[in-house]
């Protein structure tokens, strides 16, 4: 993918929550802030193996999300 993303709504880490549901059989990843939810669902189309991929790739990403704030936790508080 080399599309540029650009955010449409921020969530604020701080006060994330997630709940895995399911609708009518399907699983869904619910995340929310309190201001804002996102749900995360395998879509109407596609392979089963291309939503559990774009999952994680998710996962992978919000991995090394935490450890890059790690560094800068650990380069402000030095």
């Amino acid at each position: 993918m080399d599309d540029d993303l650009f955010p449409i709504v921020t969530l604020d880490l701080r006060a994330i929550r997630t709940v895995i549901t399911e609708d009518e059989g399907d699983a869904i990843l619910l995340v929310d802030d309190g201001d804002v939810q996102i749900e995360f669902g395998s879509g109407l189309c596609g392979t089963w193996e291309q939503a559990i991929l774009g999952a994680e790739r998710l996962a992978t990403a919000a991995g090394q999300f935490a450890a890059e704030l790690r560094k800068q936790q650990v380069t402000l508080a030095a």
